[in-house]
């Protein structure tokens, strides 16, 4: 799995908790900032992203994801 597919994946599951269109997302749009995601969206973002892959995001990562590029690093990151 390359990154721009995942990118393309972590956007459709922002986009479909959020209502935001892919098309006002960048790689570097803060989650918070930019998109004005809810604490509660992005957990619930994580969430999904984590039932999706099959893998564990700990809560010390989670508190270090702002964008959408370091959630998709993460991703690649645990997914080896």
């Amino acid at each position: 799995m390359n990154k721009d597919s995942i990118v393309e994946e972590v956007k459709c599951i922002i986009e479909e908790i959020s209502d935001i269109p892919q098309e006002e997302m960048d790689n570097d749009s803060s989650m918070i900032d930019d998109l004005d995601l809810s604490s509660l969206e992005v957990m619930s973002i994580i969430s999904d992203i984590e039932r999706k892959y099959s893998i564990k995001i700990a809560e010390s990562e989670m508190l270090s994801i702002s964008t959408i590029e370091e959630l998709v690093d993460i991703i690649l990151n645990k997914l080896g």
